[in-house]
């Protein structure tokens, strides 16, 4: 090599290696600046009070969402909403699809349950958390937990509002019209009255029939006619096909059944099986809406802070 070109590589070599060092230093400091960013910096971003957060939640009953039993009474995420394949409580009512959308809240503040506020205190951004209210800390009502009776009477006769028969059967009555199966499962003749707006019916049950008014997935309701003498119609009640969420001596706590006769609105709670044989005793209702007096499970992660 001539000395002229060795001359020029030992004077290159510095410029070199000042540049080399230069990319090195630059690379570590974006490196340095990214991981602060997603690191360090996402690690202090943590909910405290007065923060604003943004979460995606589904509120169920019984247990965890996704979990053995667990009934969703309320989302905030419509692939959950719009899964049929997913349990929804008697009440769940899907909303439109515009209107599912993370729920932004104040910590500390009191548009939610405190307990669900106070669940992401100390969480961040991704975070999933979950927290179960006891039934204390949730909805609550005047306790409206009762035995059912053995058996019960009705008239044959019944007076509805207009507003109550159109809720019931999903149209609006003039004149008369023979319904082949009512609420209560039996036929009956539906009469108008123009005057006052009222739906007068005409049940017509058969002494000895059994009459189905629920089959869904919570299970299996029907009526029992033991008679019709004197217009009244006597009836008890058969509960199957329920799903137990937990038991307490004879009393088996189940995934709760609607029954919603127009004039009365109840929800099934538990069973007795006094011989555990699977054949009911009795039942336990409740006549507060269904999120009330019940231990809520929530899935919260967590969307934003600021």
């Amino acid at each position: 090599m001539a000395d002229d070109e060795i001359k020029v590589k030992k004077e290159r070599d510095p410029i070199m290696v000042v540049c080399f060092i230069v990319f090195i230093l630059t690379v570590c400091a974006i490196s340095g600046a990214t991981a602060y960013n997603n690191f360090v910096k996402a690690d202090n971003s943590i909910a405290v009070n007065g923060n604003t957060v943004s979460v995606d939640y589904t509120g169920t009953y019984y247990d965890y969402f996704g979990e053995n039993n667990s009934v969703v009474f309320d989302t905030s995420r419509w692939s959950v909403a719009d899964n049929d394949k997913i349990l929804k409580s008697n009440d769940f009512t899907a909303r439109s699809k515009s209107n599912y959308s993370p729920l932004s809240f104040t910590v500390g503040g009191t548009s939610v349950l405190t307990g669900f506020g106070n669940a992401v205190i100390g969480h961040k951004v991704g975070d999933v958390i979950r927290v179960v209210l006891p039934s204390g800390e949730g909805y609550n009502a005047a306790s409206t937990k009762v035995s059912a009776p053995s058996s019960y009477t009705m008239d044959v006769t019944e007076t509805l509002t207009a507003a109550q028969f159109n809720s019931l059967y999903d149209f609006s009555l003039k004149g008369f019209k023979e319904i082949e199966k009512s609420v209560y499962g039996w036929p009956a003749v539906a009469s108008y009255n123009s005057v006052n707006n009222t739906v007068t019916m005409n049940y017509q049950p058969a002494a000895g029939t059994s009459y189905k008014i629920i089959d869904n997935d919570f299970g299996t309701v029907e009526l029992n006619v033991t008679s019709v003498s004197g217009g009244k119609i006597t009836y008890t009640y058969a509960i199957s096909d329920y799903t137990v969420v937990s038991t307490e001596g004879t009393e088996k706590f189940i995934q709760m059944i609607k029954v919603d006769l127009g004039t009365e609105k109840f929800y099934i709670v538990s069973v007795v099986d006094a011989d555990n044989n699977g054949v009911i005793d009795g039942f336990f209702y409740k006549t507060a809406e269904e999120r009330y007096n019940q231990d809520l499970y929530f899935e919260i992660k967590i969307v934003s802070i600021s």
